[in-house]
């Protein structure tokens, strides 16, 4: 095939350099007073050179322009590797407490960073463990410049910083624009939660409690204890309003609250300020079915109803499962001299001191002695009772297991 084609080239050629022998020819160009004449084949090769030329300058431009996008998408490569390992940097000396190395590496990468935000919330953040609230806020508006539809997680990341900077009244404020926007977001809840914690804000800890259980925001153990601590708080607020009052929070509280041994201790003790001991010892009863509980126990000896019989009978039905402890004992002592059964009285007094020695119990024992005109052993009593009291305060408390704000998840702490 090549052959032939070599034959045909050269035939081509030899005819027609025979026809140019033969008769050249010649080509004029001519404009206004120029002329040009050349032969013809000159002017052949010229415009196939021309043309070849102007080939060769569309090839070379293009090559340039597209060298050029090459060069510049190196570039922003190159770019955004050295930004993402800085971010990576910066993150890293964020978690190591270098506050000042973080946040030079995060926002010298910012520009150029595929998570521009992360950058600016990050750098915040380093900004705000340095002392530095200028800078920090700084940083927060360009994060919400570049948050792109992400304005909550902004939001929430400056509310937290305001909280640990001790900004609590702006803190508040933008987790109530939060919740009003996003009235079932956890983490809003949850931050809301341990400001109004912080502030002692217990009216506002009752309002949010519906949505706290109805979205499980926090561990049921944690919404449990934030109860013992709102409801004890609250329920004096309603005893200013009356007896009725009370009673009717009280019946409008959920299941979970009436049934808390912690704030029921609460809720009796009002009822008994309040001159309403056969409701109190009615729920105290109740609950000690289903359930045994020391302190409530020992508050059911202290209820004095109008049925101190009955009271006497349900505690000592209760013995046979708690022979052997000491508030049991000292309760149903009490409720036998409530009776006037002294001698039973003071066998469960004394077999109850014998268990625990008991300021209480010695106070009882002492009351007891003196009602029994024996003044030497109530002087006695009296005297033990005062020593073991002594020694009971100078003992030192457990610490308390629980952290001081219930609210606060791992994942929220500052």
């Amino acid at each position: 095939m090549r052959l032939w084609s070599l034959i045909f080239v050269l035939t081509l050629a030899t005819a027609l350099g025979v026809i140019l022998r033969k008769d050249p020819g010649y080509a004029l160009f001519s404009y206004g007073t120029w002329a040009v004449e050349m032969p013809l084949w000159v002017s052949a090769v010229l415009l196939v050179f021309i043309i070849a030329l102007s080939i060769f300058a569309i090839w070379f431009i293009n090559a340039l322009l597209s060298s050029s996008d090459k060069v510049k998408k190196w570039w922003k490569k190159h770019q955004e590797n050295t930004a993402r390992l800085q971010t990576y940097r910066g993150l890293l000396e964020l978690t190591e407490g270098r506050w000042q190395k973080a946040e030079r590496y995060l926002i010298k990468s910012a520009p150029h960073s595929d998570t521009p935000l992360i950058n600016y919330l990050s750098a915040a953040k380093a900004a705000e463990e340095d002392g530095s609230p200028e800078r920090r806020d700084q940083y927060l508006q360009q994060a919400f410049d570049v948050s792109a539809g992400s304005e909550v997680a902004v939001r929430l990341t400056q509310a937290q910083l305001q909280f640990k900077h001790g900004d609590l009244e702006q803190s508040i404020r933008n987790l109530q624009r939060l919740h009003e926007e996003s009235p079932k977001h956890p983490k809003v809840l949850r931050l809301l939660c341990t400001l109004h914690e912080a502030r002692g804000d217990w009216q506002a800890l009752f309002k949010l409690l519906p949505t706290l259980r109805k979205t499980q925001s926090l561990p049921k153990d944690a919404i449990q204890r934030l109860e013992q601590k709102i409801y004890p708080a609250l329920l004096p607020a309603y005893v200013q309003q009356g007896l009725k009052s009370l009673q009717l929070f009280w019946q409008e509280s959920p299941t979970s609250v009436q049934t808390n041994p912690i704030i029921v201790t609460s809720y009796v003790k009002l009822l008994l300020q309040e001159n309403a001991p056969d409701e109190a010892e009615s729920i105290l009863r109740t609950l000690l079915k289903k359930g045994w509980n020391r302190d409530l126990i020992l508050l059911y000896g202290l209820t004095h109803s109008q049925s101190v019989k009955k009271q006497l009978s349900f505690a000592e039905s209760l013995l046979p499962d708690h022979f052997q402890d000491p508030a049991l004992l000292l309760t149903v002592g009490r409720l036998c001299a409530q009776n006037q059964l002294w001698g039973k009285a003071r066998d469960y007094l004394e077999r109850s001191l014998f268990l625990a020695p008991n300021p209480e119990t010695y106070a009882e024992l002492g009351q007891l002695m003196d009602q029994l005109g024996q003044h030497q052993k109530r002087d006695e009593y009296y005297k033990k009772g005062l020593i073991a009291a002594t020694q009971s305060n100078a003992s030192p408390t457990p610490s308390d297991n629980h952290p001081d704000l219930f609210c606060v998840s791992d994942e929220d702490r500052l």
